[in-house]
């Protein structure tokens, strides 16, 4: 029987382990090391199970239930997002324990119902509402669209725990459950790369929340995401680093993306790199085809500024800067500065159709696009050096 793991006392994580997912929703974000689904019992004068867990673990998360309760029933059972991976296994555990009261924003009532069905009844919690287990009370906090509009967190000032949801969560798995025995950057880095592939769009709602749940000033001795590590260890350093991340803060830095044919877009593209070392930025430059999307818009995140190339295919972008370009668009980014580059050899204007697809996806461009007919020459290359050597200084 899988068993569950007492994060402090009445507290207990009840999730999964999802060891072999490398593609968190879908395409849209590669993983290293599998993510885990995160749910919590409380065990008090009334049983409450925060969150469940994705349906094919359903079974695993009724056994570390059990493991804790026994025959003992759930009492409370609270959905703070609709989202599969993390409702998917409520109708079996609901099955299990029907007299459970069920609990969700009002935006969760609805999707709950829309997904799995229609009768089970659902009490809507709004913010600053309040529930008593016994020795411990709940509030609940509505975050809207981070990043569901049905998203919330739930506070125990008794147990000084916040239940956060989506919200500080990143793909670390650690038996240890909490951060205590990692790397501070490590987690920070985790945290940074979930908030740039799953939240970037809706920096304002964070930035907004954020000073909500600040302005409250609740101890907190532990913050147990959905995903990944509990924070305990480092709470300051991951409530700092979101008010970062949702200031969308910039560093003296510059970001290098590229597609390539013939090598030559990447001779630019390395060019280009040294010269901006030279004027004093830090450089993270990627080939889009050989490095997953989920690094390059972690490093977009904090970055001033944005070089974007492309060799030219059948009179056009290539499909990997096509695709990053769409999904720079949609995270919204503010405040950030571009470049664009590309070789050619007959069909000169896929820097120039870079430029425009920049420039809608919100970026400030520095300069006409770059654009070199076939083969640049060590004059031409030099020159590429120079001029990003002289952007870094104007920046």
């Amino acid at each position: 029987m899988k068993q569950a793991v007492q994060i402090k006392e009445n507290v207990y994580w009840v999730g999964v382990r999802d060891l072999n997912n490398r593609h968190f929703h879908g395409e849209l974000y590669p993983i290293e090391e599998g993510t885990t689904y995160n749910a919590y019992l409380i065990v008090d004068d009334q049983v409450t199970l925060i969150d469940t867990v994705e349906a094919e673990f359903a079974d695993e998360c009724i056994e570390r239930i059990v493991s804790v309760l026994g025959d003992r029933p759930i009492d409370n059972i609270i959905l703070q997002h609709a989202e599969p991976d993390h409702s998917g296994a409520f109708v079996k555990i609901y099955a299990k324990y029907p007299n459970a009261k069920v609990y969700a924003s009002q935006g969760g009532v609805r999707n709950m119902k829309a997904q799995y069905f229609g009768d089970v009844p659902i009490q809507v919690l709004k913010t600053d509402d309040t529930m008593s287990t016994g020795k411990y009370t709940l509030t609940f906090v509505e975050m809207q669209m981070i990043h569901w509009p049905d998203n919330m967190l739930t506070y125990s000032p008794e147990l000084k725990v916040v239940f956060s949801n989506d919200a500080f969560g990143q793909h670390i798995i650690n038996y240890q459950m909490t951060d205590e025995n990692l790397d501070r950057w490590y987690c920070i880095e985790q945290a940074k790369e979930y908030f740039a592939n799953i939240v970037l769009s809706y920096t304002a709602q964070v930035k907004a929340k954020l000073n909500l749940i600040l302005s409250k000033n609740w101890e907190i001795e532990y913050i147990m995401p959905a995903h990944g590590i509990i924070w305990k260890q480092y709470i300051p350093d991951i409530l700092a680093a979101y008010q970062k991340f949702a200031n969308l803060e910039n560093k003296n830095k510059v970001l290098i993306v590229y597609q390539s044919v013939w090598n030559h877009t990447q001779q630019i593209a390395e060019s280009m790199a040294e010269g901006f070392a030279a004027g004093g930025m830090e450089v993270k430059i990627y080939k889009l085809s050989e490095t997953k999307s989920s690094i390059v818009f972690r490093e977009a995140m904090d970055s001033k500024l944005i070089c974007l190339g492309s060799g030219t295919y059948n009179n056009d972008m290539s499909y990997s800067v096509a695709a990053f370009l769409e999904h720079l668009r949609a995270a919204k980014l503010k405040g950030k500065k571009g470049l664009t580059f590309g070789a050619y050899g007959w069909f000169p204007k896929v820097p120039s159709i870079l430029d425009e697809k920049m420039a809608e996806a919100g970026l400030e461009m520095v300069q006409n696009a770059i654009g070199q007919s076939f083969s640049p020459n060590q004059e031409q290359l030099d020159n590429y050096y120079e001029t990003a050597k002289e952007i870094a200084k104007n920046l």
